[in-house]
């Protein structure tokens, strides 16, 4: 272990309280929620967020179904990137309890390089397209094969694609096939480039993550465990952004939509000139500021919006009976619009 990777852990676990050696994991309930950049209809920036609680089992296998309207751009030389990746994991050693941050990139590969990896995962070793999760820690380099196909024909309505990928058991030793710092997965987000295009037309859909976990302790997977987490998307997200002036006396006002619906109680910042301004919305999404301004004949406005995943129960069954639904999240995403507007 190098040095800078011994004084990164520690760092890790000054931040957390040591109890993993103690813990008992019994609880399995993922989230998955979804981003795309801009929040269009079209878009081909997509990135799928998979949570799972500290204090659950550890992931054994997850099943990414994509929407249905969704397409893929696949056939990519090896050596590709295709985008990025960003994850924590609980780690057993050398300090037991420590959340260690993981980077790096997802990169396109071939069915020679993984394909023996991935069949006791996926039943297969043949797949429409391969790709490695390449993360890297202060050095050390752990690399993840991911694969991705057309949905099944049985699921065409629900899905368009399905992505998978497993992840050894934190609970054997590296030399038993186990994983490398005894590390558990608390969460990976995956940003794609032009490999997910969403939907020409706006709309609400819906992402499905089947999951599966390990026991708590050695054995084989716990497939009764099995459970499904939903994400929605629903497009386009978007600010608007108003202004009428009456005596040098701006009224700015805006809403927050997603899908055609206002969000309620979230923060926009209303950048006026080179000012910023808070303002929260109603329940109807809606959002006014008055402002006055003291000289000039225009002035540009901006107002900025993040919106953050909102998870909740589910409202839709899950497709993949006897699998529950466990969690539905909404999108997170960023919305922007800008004005040039004339003060009278």
């Amino acid at each position: 272990m190098t040095r800078k990777f011994r004084m990164l852990i520690l760092g890790a676990a000054s931040l957390v309280t040591l109890v993993f050696a103690g813990a008992a994991f019994a609880a399995f309930t993922p989230t998955l929620a979804i981003g795309q950049t801009p929040p269009t209809a079209g878009s081909s920036a997509t990135s799928f967020r998979l949570t799972v609680p500290r204090d659950d089992d550890a992931l054994f296998k997850a099943s990414f179904y994509v929407p249905a309207g969704y397409t893929a751009t696949l056939g990519q030389a090896p050596g590709t990137q295709l985008g990025t990746v960003a994850a924590q994991v609980l780690v057993r050693e050398p300090i037991a309890g420590a959340v260690l941050p993981l980077t790096g990139a997802v990169v396109v590969t071939d069915q020679a390089t993984v394909g023996a990896a991935v069949t006791p995962c996926t039943g297969t070793a043949t797949h429409a397209g391969y790709w490695v999760l390449v993360l890297q820690a202060a050095g050390q380099e752990l690399r993840v094969p991911m694969v991705i196909d057309p949905a099944p024909a049985a699921l065409a309505s629900v899905a368009s694609y399905v992505m998978q990928v497993c992840l050894p058991s934190p609970h054997i030793p590296v030399s038993a096939g186990g994983a490398t710092f005894g590390a558990k997965l608390i969460q990976a987000q995956i940003n794609l480039n032009n490999v997910l295009s969403a939907p020409s037309s706006g709309g609400t859909y819906r992402w499905h993550a089947v999951t599966t976990p390990w026991p708590n302790g050695p054995g084989l997977p716990n497939v009764a465990g099995t459970v499904s987490a939903q994400g929605t998307t629903a497009l386009p997200g978007a600010v608007s952004l108003a202004a009428k002036s009456k005596k040098r006396v701006l009224t700015i006002t805006g809403r927050l939509t997603e899908g055609g619906q206002g969000i309620g109680s979230r923060a926009v910042t209303v950048r006026v000139g080179t000012r910023n301004y808070a303002v929260r919305t109603n329940a109807a999404g809606r959002f006014t500021k008055v402002v006055r301004i003291a000289r000039g004949s225009r002035v540009t406005i901006r107002a900025t919006a993040a919106v953050p995943a909102r998870t909740g129960s589910c409202t839709t069954p899950s497709p993949f009976a006897p699998v529950p639904c466990v969690t539905e999240t909404s999108q997170f995403f960023t919305a922007t619009r800008s004005i040039l507007a004339r003060v009278r």
